[in-house]
């Protein structure tokens, strides 16, 4: 199967190299060099003719004789342009806007969608599905969403972790803005550096993904669309607060001059202050937390020219752990963590180069410093990290539009000192790499958009602590009509980790922590399937989406907390570990400002254990569900969302060494439960107020901490997590823009 699918790429790539220059290309453009998609080119006096891509270009039989084009583009006056023998390439330039009567559009979308257009399959979270729940950090952006599976909260760190394809969030490469950050000792609370006002969007890629961002996401790319300058309000403040303690204030400042310079500034800050212990157990339900967080943007675009330059700075404290002391028992069991972290990063972009619209350089370039300091009880943990990131991007076409090439090569290093107690874990790590992608796209003229479009690609990377890696990956998606569409992936991927960063939640136990002698990098292959139909029911919007997915791991380092109670063991897997994934979901716009989805994901997440033995995951459910109901009033005054999580049976870690005395409340497999959220928002044209509660349902896992009565026993343990650790919640929080919401 593999075989197959790279000696078809090979072929592909073949076939556009000796591709003849029989047609006839060309850009369009309005008098202000804007790319029109979308317009209509045709020979005169025949019905030969062409649509724009999204790139404004368009390609045509050539003829042997002279001709004449005659391009219409809605809202300007139709152009006629002759064609001499001989030419092959143009620039058209439509002008002459006619004058149009003002015209009410409206079209009903839903919140979250997938595209029929895309070659690769994302999905794509807006800003409107983003207001439906309180999303403070983008951590919290995922409870509409079936694709992504978010943990709760440890009850003594507050990681939080997400999980893709049944598998870790450390498997899925997340992106700002497509540019790969956070990695590292930053990993544990990345998502919870992105504060939920600065998105404009979010991008799940599942699956096997381009290759221009590097070897990593083996299961896929979260990437997050910051809020821009010149696309943001001017002004605008959102304040937050919480039956929990918490409370938080986002301000965004941002102003567009007369020129092509932009810039803004966007400021976070937040804090959580309580002593709830809803389980009784002596211990914080989560810890207390601090955080201030700013970004400045500015931003630099013309015509041919586009720039940006951005740095981040925050800093973050939590504190947790046992409230009271123990009588007989010395000291309090307490957590503190601090997090310090600036970064810096920019891009630049040209298009038209040597003459030729379809020609087009981008660079970007990142560095970032973090720190982070903390305690466990008796762990210690020290550790800072310099990273530089790099990558240089030609993209071109070979004929026509129709064959599209990009070329990238890129630098990542990361330099890491880290010590866990009296052990050191210091490493530097760097890797050149370099990515060729090839783009086939086939046009459909009668459905005005390609019908077929394959993206074959691989990269070779140089890593000073693992060697060579060769990544290869492809997809291709055919469209039945424009509502219809599947898709295929498969290709390589691999992670150098970060085992103690990424398991830093083990450190809030007492277990002694083993590493093998011959621990590597990990490697897996993943392919998939995706078929997406957009429909009506009765007149009315709705849109079906299934996923299959199969990940396969040629190499995997095991953390292994089945095999003793007072240890933890990091291993490569014996033998064979795998995951596959599917998910179904289906929108339908019931009645005009009524939208339903329902969601059903199945997970099957399998790993070979020191012993031989194949067992599931921990603490991963294989059955997950989602209903989410949602209502905006007629005058677009109000709305309601609800939506809740049926959360299937987890098979919890081997307890069965655990002394009595110290374990309740702990079977082989977590309960079946399910999370409600509710929320109401008012609206007026310069502010909005909502109103919400999360885990109406009260559900609570009790007991969570193994031995809390004795936190210095060999088998204290926090980090069997499989459920809410607080009962109802409410909150309120307002939006304001003196320009209008």
């Amino acid at each position: 199967m593999k075989k197959t699918i790279f000696f078809f790429a090979f072929f592909l790539s073949i076939h556009a190299l000796f591709a003849q220059t029989d047609k006839l290309t060309g850009i369009v453009t309005n008098d202000r060099e804007e790319l029109l998609i979308g317009a209509t080119i045709i020979w005169e006096d025949t019905k030969q003719g062409a649509i724009t891509d999204t790139s404004g270009r368009f390609n045509l039989p050539l003829r042997s004789t002279k001709g004449s084009l005659v391009v219409t583009y809605f809202g300007y006056e139709p152009a006629r342009v002759d064609v001499e023998v001989g030419e092959n390439n143009l620039w058209i330039e439509v002008s002459g806007m006619t004058q149009l009567k003002e015209v009410t559009v409206s079209a009903h979308s839903f919140g979250n969608a997938v595209s029929t257009l895309e070659v690769r399959n994302i999905e794509s979270i807006g800003k409107k599905e983003l207001a439906k729940a309180p999303c403070c950090n983008l951590s919290e952006s995922f409870q509409t969403n079936g694709a992504i599976d978010v943990s709760y909260p440890n009850a003594l760190t507050g990681v939080r972790e997400i999980q893709m394809l049944g598998l870790r969030g450390i498997y899925s490469q997340f992106m700002i803005e497509n540019r790969p950050t956070m990695g590292g000792i930053a990993t544990p609370f990345a998502f919870e550096y992105i504060p939920g006002t600065w998105l404009e969007g979010i991008q799940l890629a599942k699956g096997a993904s381009t290759v221009k961002n590097g070897y990593a996401g083996i299961t896929g790319q979260v990437n997050a669309e910051l809020m821009k300058p010149h696309s943001d309000k001017p002004v605008f403040v959102n304040g937050f607060g919480s039956s929990e303690g918490r409370g938080e204030l986002n301000v965004h400042l941002n102003h567009k001059g007369k020129g092509r310079i932009s810039h803004g500034l966007l400021a976070h800050g937040s804090f959580v202050e309580n002593t709830w212990d809803m389980n009784d157990d002596n211990f914080k339900d989560s810890p207390n937390r601090t955080q201030l967080n700013g970004l400045y943007r500015v931003f630099y675009e013309s015509p041919q020219w586009c720039g940006q330059f951005n740095v981040q700075a925050l800093t973050d404290r939590r504190q947790g752990g046992q409230l009271n002391p123990i009588e007989g028992v010395p000291g309090l069991f307490s957590i503190d963590q601090n997090n310090d972290r600036v970064e810096v990063w920019g891009k630049v972009g040209r298009e038209g180069l040597f003459g030729k619209p379809y020609n087009q350089l981008g660079n970007m370039i990142s560095a970032s410093w973090h720190r982070s300091s903390a305690l466990y009880g008796r762990n210690t943990y020290e550790a800072d990290q310099r990273s530089f990131y790099w990558q240089s991007l030609y993209q071109s076409i070979i004929g026509t539009t129709n064959h599209k090439w990009v070329v990238a090569p890129s630098f990542q290093y990361d330099d890491i000192n880290e010590q866990v107690n009296e052990g050191v874990l210091d490493r530097t790590e760097a890797t050149p790499g370099a990515m060729l992608e090839y783009t086939y796209s086939r046009p459909n003229l009668k459905m005005e958009m390609p019908d077929i479009v394959v993206v074959a690609g691989a990269r070779v990377d140089w890593n000073s602590r693992f060697g060579w890696f060769f990544t290869p990956r492809i997809s291709a998606k055919y469209n039945f009509t424009q509502n219809s569409v599947v898709r295929v992936s498969g290709g390589r991927g691999f992670r150098s980790p970060n085992l103690i960063a990424e398991n830093i939640s083990l450190l809030a136990s007492n277990r002694a922590i083993n590493f093998a002698d011959n621990l590597s990098y990990e490697d897996a292959w993943n392919f998939g399937v995706n078929f997406t139909q957009n429909f009506k029911i009765g007149g009315r919007e709705s849109s079906f989406s299934l996923d299959l997915y199969r990940t396969d791991f040629v190499q995997q380092i095991v953390v292994d907390v089945d095999q003793s109670p007072t240890e933890v063991f990091f291993y490569n897997s014996p033998g064979k570990s795998y995951s596959n994934s599917l998910l179904a979901v289906w929108n339908y716009n019931v009645f005009p400002g009524f939208d339903m989805k329902l969601a059903y994901k199945f997970n099957d997440v399998q790993s070979t254990y020191s012993d031989n033995v194949v067992r599931q995951a921990p603490l991963v459910a294989q059955h997950r569900g989602l209903v989410s109901l949602d209502y905006t009033t007629p005058g677009k005054l109000w709305s309601f969302n609800t939506h809740m999580q049926i959360v299937g049976s987890q098979r919890l870690p081997d307890n069965s060494e655990v002394p009595h005395e110290y374990i309740h409340d702990f079977p082989q497999n977590s309960p079946v439960y399910g999370i409600l959220n509710a929320q109401i928002t008012r609206h007026w044209p310069k502010f909005e107020i909502y109103v919400g509660g999360e885990n109406l349902t009260g559900f609570q896992q009790h007991n969570a901490i193994i031995a809390a009565n004795d936190p210095w026993s060999p088998y204290f343990n926090g980090s069997q997590i499989w459920g809410p650790m607080m009962r109802q919640v409410g909150y309120v929080g307002v939006r304001f823009s003196p320009t209008g919401i």
